[in-house]
């Protein structure tokens, strides 16, 4: 009996401390070449081109810079976003500035790798949604993930909760850029992570 009751407070204890983090997609291709005609996607009221051939073109075509949503968010089937699922524990957070302030958890791009025809630090912005759960977007508009605030961090999650975010890139393009081989293309790779502050 006493083992028993020691294996189910230790299980609510591991349960109440445990935290996940479950993104489908953290390899974002952005792929120029690919065929098709125009697509484009509303994001925030406003739409946004889908990376591919005929939107090269389209770029070639004027004078001002376009922002390009990914062409393949990889294990996202036919998304341009990523979806994250945050579980939370129990205990408060770390009291951080912004983004894990008080008692809840900061989400955050932890690592950044890529292959992009463009140095991400000034192009690859980034836009945060609540789709559902108990949580506060730090970039509900387009923002420069080099700006994001926080050492990038994304959103507030409250303690002892499931949220669900989606989280929107672009990639930032001029007609003057000047590329290795044409079209560009490349791949973005991100890694995320839940911190108390």
């Amino acid at each position: 009996m006493g083992r028993a009751l020691a294996l189910l407070l230790l299980l609510g204890l591991s349960r109440a401390w445990a935290q996940t983090v479950s993104c489908d997609a953290t390899d974002l291709l952005f792929d120029f070449s690919a065929s098709g005609p125009l697509q484009t996607l509303t994001v925030g009221g406003q739409s946004y081109y889908v990376a591919n051939l005929a939107s090269y073109l389209l770029l070639l075509s004027g004078t001002s810079p376009m922002r390009f949503l990914p062409t393949q968010a990889a294990g996202a089937g036919t998304n341009r976003w990523a979806t994250c699922a945050l579980t939370t524990p129990r205990g408060g957070g770390g009291g951080g500035v912004l983004c894990g302030a008080g008692t809840t958890r900061c989400f955050r791009v932890s690592n950044v790798s890529d292959s992009l025809p463009v140095d991400w630090t000034g192009r690859l912005y980034v836009l945060v949604q609540v789709a559902s759960g108990s949580a506060t977007s730090h970039v509900p508009t387009p923002t420069l993930l080099s700006a994001v605030p926080d050492n990038r961090g994304l959103a507030s999650v409250d303690r002892n909760t499931t949220a669900v975010l989606r989280i929107y890139y672009w990639l930032e393009l001029s007609p003057t850029d000047l590329f290795p081989s044409f079209p560009a293309t490349g791949t973005l790779t991100l890694t995320y992570s839940l911190q108390r502050n």
